[in-house]
């Protein structure tokens, strides 16, 4: 497995200006100098295609329009172009149904029904 080249790193890093702004840029007077932060994510996105960052890239766009998300970790963004995680997307479809008063109580009461049917304690 090869590192992503020098030259990706810097294109990820001006994508993730690009999206975060100085949520990610403030990160290089804190932790590490800019050049040992290229490195690290560099070597921690080892074994990753070009199209899976790229597509990383792509959700990662829709998920910074929040002005509360942050910029993800190497070890997220790894993840999410792994699959095993997701990048929260604040500005998702809601569903039609949601805030509907009538589905609301009727799923109330289905609750409300199965508690009263659950025998519910400690047996002795």
């Amino acid at each position: 497995m090869e590192k992503p080249s020098m030259e990706w790193i810097d294109k990820l890093f001006l994508c993730m200006t690009d999206f975060y702004q100085e949520r990610w840029t403030r990160q290089f007077d804190r932790w590490l100098p800019e050049p040992l932060f290229k490195a690290q994510w560099q070597s921690a996105l080892q074994g990753l295609t070009h199209d899976e960052i790229r597509g990383v890239l792509l959700l990662l766009r829709q998920a910074a329009k929040s002005p509360a998300a942050l910029p993800p970790s190497h070890l997220e963004f790894y993840n999410f172009a792994k699959g095993t995680a997701k990048p929260f997307i604040a500005n998702q479809k809601i569903p039609a149904n949601r805030g509907n008063s009538a589905i609301a109580r009727r799923c109330l009461d289905e609750i409300n029904a199965k508690l009263r049917n659950k025998k519910i304690g400690c047996s002795t």
